[in-house]
């Protein structure tokens, strides 16, 4: 009974002992931001000009003014565009500078986080039939997914051999996407089978061959294919995993691509968009007139539905969120708690956007966001930012899991939550101090106890452990720490 109420109040302690390193990530905490621009991070053939022509991947670093902080979590944002470039795509906004892309790292980077505009390849035919439009913006979604998976990667690379210049922790990594950049966020998290290419929508029905053939552009990763095509010496044996992906306006190939333990997601999507779908529809690509049907695709409200319903969103669940945002979010989207949903065709398409009045594609970027300007813009963009904060430091830094200071003498981490198959333990700062790893059940009972660690990282490994809750307890010397995990 005694061990029973120890065990309990540990994990009491844990749960309201409070987070600051979570709460660093939810207001802004920083004044001023340092943009470092058009850093390369890879190479790989671009199809804009018809031939491929090897072309340098650049993006643009944003990171708090001043910050000490050595282990930094990273937000990925990709910018919209139709996979065309700005002016080309009829708009006057589609590149990784575009206003609202700009605003959306600065914010992230005054919450403490680092994050990176992550310009990707562009390139389709919107004029010809339909299995031309089809076939080449599918190849395009499947390149951008490509990108910044080598992008996710490169940053893995320089924090692994380059006293990580970047100074993030690659742990904790979310990738969000506004509306092209959306279909791609998705894609990253969700598209890892070869089967799941080969739904009948994403074959050609003339020649029975599958829109995008793995043996010439590459796997999901960018590894393999045809080397005239597809260059894949783009950091091999880094992981391009994520924590969690969002959407702003785009949508997923398909619903099915969706399982269960896949990572969260969270969307933000205007319930009349003219481009994307809400639920599940055509997807009406800007820059033809008049818009011509591309693919069909499923929208924010079934990806969050679907991810509801299989588990993927649980950790939003519990504890609710009761914050404003929160409960206008859950009224407007049948109660989704990862779903921020914009009523009216006035805020169907991208109400975060603005751009310079003067740019010569100006009336046609009004026909999809009417009332544009910036002071609109950023009422959006603010909304966001409130709705998504806490939901990535619910994420990252889990309340119940070890994500604060590790007494005075280092840091750990317990990842990822939920787990499938292994659970992976990272203790930074002990300076080679022994610590033990305990793994206990809901009622307490020990089972595993490793004892005497000093390596940085240790694999706890599931074997017959059943579905669940489970704990897992971090001790050195007098201090320790708990981590409520869940294996699916």
């Amino acid at each position: 009974m005694k061990k029973n109420l120890q065990f309990l109040s540990l994990i009491a302690a844990t749960l309201f002992a409070g987070n600051a390193m979570a709460q660093r990530y939810v207001t802004n905490s920083f004044t001023n931001v340092t943009v470092t621009p058009n850093v390369v991070y890879g190479q790989n053939y671009s199809v804009l000009t018809g031939a491929p022509v090897m072309s340098d991947l650049k993006l643009d670093f944003y990171e708090p003014t001043g910050d000490t902080e050595t282990a930094r979590p990273l937000v990925i944002v990709l910018h919209t565009g139709s996979f065309l470039p700005k002016g080309l795509n009829q708009s006057p906004t589609g590149a990784r500078n575009d206003s609202s892309i700009v605003e959306m790292c600065k914010e992230f980077a005054k919450k403490g986080y680092v994050a990176a505009a992550v310009g990707y390849r562009m390139g389709w035919n919107p004029q010809g039939d339909q299995d031309v439009r089809t076939g080449t913006i599918l190849n395009a979604v499947y390149r951008g997914m490509q990108d910044t998976k080598n992008a996710i990667r490169y940053f893995r690379y320089m924090g692994a051999t380059s006293a990580n210049t970047y100074k993030i922790d690659t742990n904790r990594i979310v990738l969000c996407g506004q509306g092209s950049g959306g279909y791609i966020s998705l894609a990253c998290g969700t598209l890892n089978k070869p089967s799941e290419i080969l739904l009948l929508k994403f074959i050609n029905q003339t020649t029975q061959m599958p829109y995008v053939i793995q043996q010439a552009v590459g796997d999901f990763d960018g590894f393999g294919g045809n080397p005239a095509y597809n260059n894949a010496n783009n950091y091999a044996g880094y992981s391009s995993r994520v924590n969690m992906t969002a959407n702003y306006g785009g949508a997923m190939g398909d619903s099915s691509w969706l399982e269960a333990g896949e990572v969260p997601i969270v969307g933000m999507q205007g319930k009349l968009d003219p481009f994307a779908p809400y639920k599940t529809g055509g997807v009406y690509v800007p820059g033809t007139n008049p818009p011509l049907l591309v693919v069909e695709a499923s929208g924010s409200y079934d990806v969050a539905d679907r991810a509801s319903r299989l588990g993927v969103n649980n950790i939003f669940k519990t504890p609710a969120f009761t914050d404003a945002y929160s409960t206008a979010a859950a009224s407007n989207s049948n109660g989704l708690t990862a779903l921020f949903s914009f009523n009216g065709a006035a805020n169907g398409s991208a109400p975060w956007e603005w751009w310079d009045a003067a740019d010569p594609f100006h009336n046609n970027g009004l026909a999809s966001n009417p009332f544009m300007s910036k002071a609109r813009a950023l009422m959006y963009i603010d909304t966001v930012q409130n709705f998504m904060a806490p939901r990535i430091a619910r994420v990252l830094f889990p309340s119940t899991g070890i994500t604060n200071t590790f007494a005075t003498e280092g840091n750990v981490s317990v990842y990822p939550n939920p787990a499938a198959d292994i659970l992976n333990v990272r203790v930074e700062g002990l300076n080679g101090a022994a610590y033990a790893i305990e793994m206990l059940d809901a009622t307490g009972r020990v089972v595993r106890n490793e004892q005497n660690l000093t390596a940085q990282s240790y694999v706890v490994n599931r074997n017959e452990l059943s579905n669940g809750v489970y704990y897992v307890k971090v001790t050195s010397g007098l201090n320790r720490k708990v981590a409520k995990v869940v294996l699916y």
